[in-house]
């Protein structure tokens, strides 16, 4: 479907949902009994009909409601049931027809301001392409009957035309309208708000949308969705004050977590501490993991192991064994095959109980196995424990993201171990340079791999 003729589709379903167009369909107990309700004298035969004609659109029989409305307007010859045939006939999908009734009423009753009745004949220049047609119909119609849908659509019609300045006029418009509170359409405006005023570089009037939607609890939110952005730009203090005045208004785990988060990536480790103990009767068992991550991050692998372990024993969660290992390798000073022995054994145990645990799901293993695969397999290696076997696992790590910059380098590392030079440069120059400089280890292994001879 069109994306435009979509949006229009979208608002005429929109519009009946909210009875704009016709009634929500009642349920069985409330629905009308239109025999009794005749017999009695307290409806006449058209006002049932009326009704029925709504019921039948609420509940998506169109085509049915349509022939009762062309019976009600033969009986009355009343304009306002040429539109509804119009309205029924668009939801029917029935182009030709919606148009040819849309017309029909606007001409009949002179009223060619009519919104429902121009977005159908707007969708018809849409259709042969005719946009500036459509949007000089649906701006005339702006300018007497203001309302989100039209906005909406005109936005996307400008959009498809390449006309940013234009969209983003209706896209605010949208985000301002109190009637797209808390709807999807709010959220994809704003999304094109600041798109748009990023393409301009127009980076302030960016923030200031993005800044009010994150403090604003009206919405869900995922961070990482903005804090990419905010570290691009350098403003991830402003990203961290929107969400303490968040938090502040509202104090739920969720929201918790996201100031949190921020803290760790600003490395205000302690300030995080500070938040999690003041608040700690919010979270329960999700706060001992905040606690976890804030250490961990911190480079207090110590504190961070006993808490994975005692998670573990809580929750019997086997990702939090797995990690009471990672954060132990941490923590060991003088690393060989004897003192990394239990860590090694721990993460085979764990890999085995993950692995057990997809085949019975029937899924495929995904980023969290590649990672202990690359873990575990780049400690098997670096430590000349069994580089073969560490290798298995790299290739099992790099069959699930065979792109990752790490694992191509934890596999070049292993045949440069086993002094396989050739492959070992062949595997690091699958390596993008750019991904090299920024990490350090890769550097290192690098100017190795580089001098070595075969």
């Amino acid at each position: 479907m069109n994306t435009i003729r979509f949006c229009i589709f979208l608002f005429i379903t929109w519009s009946i949902a909210n009875n704009i167009i016709s009634a929500q369909p009642l349920s069985d107990e409330l629905r009308f009994d239109e025999h009794n309700l005749y017999s009695q004298n307290i409806l006449s035969n058209d006002d049932i009909n009326i009704l029925k004609a709504a019921d039948l659109m609420a509940q998506g029989n169109f085509l049915e409601a349509s022939s009762i409305y062309q019976n009600l307007y033969e009986s009355t010859r009343e304009y306002y049931f040429i539109k509804q045939m119009a309205l029924a006939q668009s939801q029917a999908g029935n182009i030709e027809k919606s148009l040819e009734f849309a017309k029909k009423y606007q001409e009949l009753s002179k009223d060619v301001d009519d919104l429902e009745t121009n977005l159908i004949i707007a969708e018809d220049h849409i259709r042969k392409g005719e946009y500036n047609l459509a949007s000089i119909l649906l701006e005339k119609s702006l300018q007497t009957t203001p309302r989100l849908q039209t906005h909406y659509i005109l936005s996307n019609i400008y959009m498809q035309q390449k006309m940013p300045d234009k969209a983003l006029e209706h896209f605010i418009a949208i985000y301002n309208d109190e009637m797209s509170m808390g709807t999807k359409f709010k959220l994809e405006s704003l999304n094109h708000i600041i798109t748009i005023y990023l393409q301009q570089e127009e980076i302030n009037k960016a923030l200031i949308y993005l800044n009010e939607y994150i403090a604003n609890n009206e919405y869900e939110i995922n961070i990482q969705n903005f804090l990419a952005l905010y570290t691009k730009l350098k403003k991830v203090e402003i990203l961290k004050e929107n969400l303490q005045k968040r938090f502040a208004e509202v104090q739920s785990i969720e929201n918790a977590r996201m100031l949190i988060g921020v803290l760790i990536q600003l490395k205000e480790h302690n300030e995080a501490l500070k938040i999690l103990k003041q608040n700690e009767f919010l979270f329960e068992q999700n706060g001992k993991e905040m606690f976890m991550q804030i250490y961990a991050d911190k480079g207090d692998f110590k504190q961070a192991t006993k808490i994975a372990k005692e998670l573990y024993n809580q929750t019997h969660q086997i990702d939090f064994l797995a990690l009471s290992a990672i954060y132990e390798y941490e923590v060991i000073d003088n690393k060989n095959k004897t003192t990394l022995g239990p860590i090694i054994k721990t993460l085979q145990f764990v890999i085995e109980q993950r692995d057990n645990e997809l085949k019975a799901q029937n899924k495929k293993s995904g980023k969290e196995e590649a990672f202990f695969y690359n873990f575990l397999g780049y400690i098997l290696i670096d430590y000349n424990i069994d580089i073969d076997k560490g290798l298995e696992y790299i290739n099992m790590a790099l069959a699930i993201q065979p792109n990752s910059a790490e694992y191509l380098d934890s596999l070049a590392w292993g045949f440069y171990k086993k002094g396989d030079c050739k492959k070992a440069q062949e595997t690091f120059q699958l390596i993008l340079p750019a991904q090299i400089e920024s990490l350090q280890e890769l550097q290192e292994h690098n100017a190795l791999i580089q001098k070595c001879k075969y």
